[in-house]
């Protein structure tokens, strides 16, 4: 097979296996939460000259770290995305503040201009009742004056002008009367006008209250809605907390141990393909750092072994009524000074590769520590794969 088909046959396949950031060819990243480890994984023919296996790990180590930094990334665009909803809850609560002083400001100004506007009826109504009072005085007074000039002509005996003053002041009188009834329907219906205006004012201020209340009461609703919603989030976001500090520190020491035992290579078939990988250790703080006693097993797929990598390691318990669960393993290494390893004679098959170490102190005391991982061996090929594991 030429380098040409080789790079055809592969194209297809890492159009496929290409996500979450990693920009090489044929590399599957694989993010697990729970275990806090990131895996990348590529499988190459052993005869292709130009797959250098150093070369390879290199690169996928790159991209294993892209990932780590690109969760970190997302994790602090989270956080400033929450930062800024807090902070636009802050600016909304000020706006609806202000909002409320204005309108409270605005109710204040109203009620003044309203006692002011009140205040001028008044005086108005005092300043009208006055000239009244004084016209109907001056009306009196001319009455009076036209009765003493009646008697005077009676006295007179000037009949035909006295009955003549008499015919006028009895008009005067007439007058006068519907002068009366005049200015009192008038009355009538300047009080009837102010009664209609106010309980037209009434009506609209009982109106205007009800929406206010009703929009008061809404927003109450809303607020109080709002408020449970952000309640629930905080008490979501305590719990994921608090499950991730769990989690946390069952990673840290809470795994099943495993008790390896070699199978007897006599019944083993060697093969003819290869696994190689390296192992990145990552502190608390996200530095690379590396521990003690790290030693690679390759093991076949087996029940038990599905068990405990479903049941322990994948969800971080143990069992303290077991003394840890028997391993069987084809091969075993250590990690070398550059944290890589090298399986070679392996069959075709599916196998776990586990590497296990030692806990620092400070984190664990006398706990052990595992990456696992499933692999795919076929004939004729170099596995390649890098593990992360952050503790």
């Amino acid at each position: 097979m030429t380098k040409h088909t080789l790079l055809l046959s592969v194209l297809p396949l890492s159009a496929l296996l290409l996500f979450s950031g990693c920009a090489e060819r044929g590399y599957q990243l694989t993010s697990q939460k729970t275990t806090n480890t990131v895996t990348a994984e590529s499988s190459m023919d052993i005869g292709d000259s130009s797959v250098k296996a150093d070369r390879e790990l290199k690169k996928m180590q790159v991209a294993v770290k892209k990932e780590r930094k690109r969760k970190v990334e997302l994790k602090a665009t989270d956080t400033i995305t929450e930062q800024k909803a807090r902070e636009a809850n802050k600016l909304k609560e000020k706006t609806r503040r202000v909002e409320a002083l204005k309108k409270d400001e605005a109710q204040r100004e109203a009620k003044v201009l309203e006692q002011q506007r009140a205040a001028q009826d008044k005086i108005e109504e005092a300043q009208a009742e006055k000239e009244k009072i004084l016209q109907a005085v001056k009306v009196q007074e001319a009455q009076a004056l036209k009765e003493k000039q009646l008697e005077a002509l009676k006295a007179q005996n000037k009949a035909a002008e006295a009955k003549a003053l008499e015919a006028q002041i009895a008009q005067d009188k007439l007058a006068l009367e519907a002068k009366r009834l005049q200015d009192l329907e008038k009355a009538k219906a300047l009080e009837a006008k102010k009664l209609t205006d106010t309980q037209k004012a009434l009506a609209l201020k009982k109106a205007s209250d009800l929406r206010e209340a009703q929009a008061l009461e809404q927003k109450v609703l809303e607020e109080e809605r709002l408020a449970k919603t952000k309640r629930l989030q905080a008490k979501r976001a305590q719990e994921i907390k608090l499950n991730n500090a769990k989690k946390s520190k069952a990673t840290q020491a809470s795994t099943e141990e495993l008790n390896f035992k070699l199978i007897n290579k006599i019944y083993h078939k060697f093969g003819n393909s290869e696994v190689h990988g390296h192992v990145i250790y990552l502190d608390p703080a996200g530095q690379e750092t590396t521990l003690a006693q790290s030693k690679v097993y390759l093991l076949p797929i087996s029940a038990k072994l599905n068990h405990w990598y479903e049941n322990y390691y994948l969800t971080n318990t143990n069992n303290p009524s077991n003394n840890g669960i028997v391993a069987n393993y084809l091969n075993s290494t250590y990690l070398n000074l550059e944290k890589n390893f090298e399986f070679y004679g392996v069959a075709n098959g599916s196998y776990y590769v586990i590497i296990e170490s030692k806990y620092p102190n400070y984190i664990a005391k006398n706990k052990k520590v595992y990456i696992a991982k499933k692999i795919k061996v076929g004939q004729h090929k170099k596995i390649m794969a890098v593990f992360s594991k952050k503790l």
